[in-house]
């Protein structure tokens, strides 16, 4: 396998020859469990802060929070193309209760911060963010049409894979 700038992140991070994760494997496992832990409290976290932050401070906190948000965004995107690119399969088989729940606990405050961006910018007589509103209802729908129709490819898939083999 050809080593990748992003595989040789990884494996730098990861710190396999040294001690930053513990001395053994079971250290390390509860380590990343813990980071892995970390990275899904902050991922719903620190953005239902910044939708806070915007109704509190107002227009002046909507770029530097805007910025903050980017950059959270940046590692989950990085951890997405790293997963799929080592072939594991980033789209669920079936969308638990729990997998919904914490679908909309991270990815909401994204909607509803630019929501409430839109409404601080605008001028008090402008209806702008009433539009972002429909518009967030309408790209929600069309969302979950494509990730069922995903799902429902890789569940497709699977059974083709499993009924060649029987």
């Amino acid at each position: 396998m050809a080593s990748t700038m992003m595989d040789r992140f990884v494996r730098w991070n990861l710190d396999f020859d040294g001690d930053l994760y513990g001395d053994d494997e079971r250290e390390r496992t509860r380590w990343y469990e813990g980071i892995a832990t970390a990275s899904q409290l902050q991922s719903i976290l620190v953005p239902w802060v910044a939708v806070a932050l915007v109704w509190i401070l107002g227009r002046p906190a909507v770029l530097p929070l805007a910025v903050v948000l980017a950059a959270l965004l940046a590692p989950m995107a990085f951890t997405s193309i790293y997963v799929s690119a080592r072939r594991v399969e980033v789209t669920p088989r079936a969308w638990s209760a729990k997998r919904k729940l914490l679908g909309v606990l991270a990815g909401a405050p994204y909607v509803v911060f630019i929501i409430s961006a839109s409404y601080r910018m605008a001028w008090p007589q402008e209806d702008s963010w009433i539009s972002i509103i429909i518009g967030a209802v309408i790209g929600a729908a069309i969302g979950a049409v494509f990730q069922a129709y995903a799902t429902r490819k890789r569940n497709r898939a699977e059974a083709a894979v499993f009924a060649d083999e029987d």
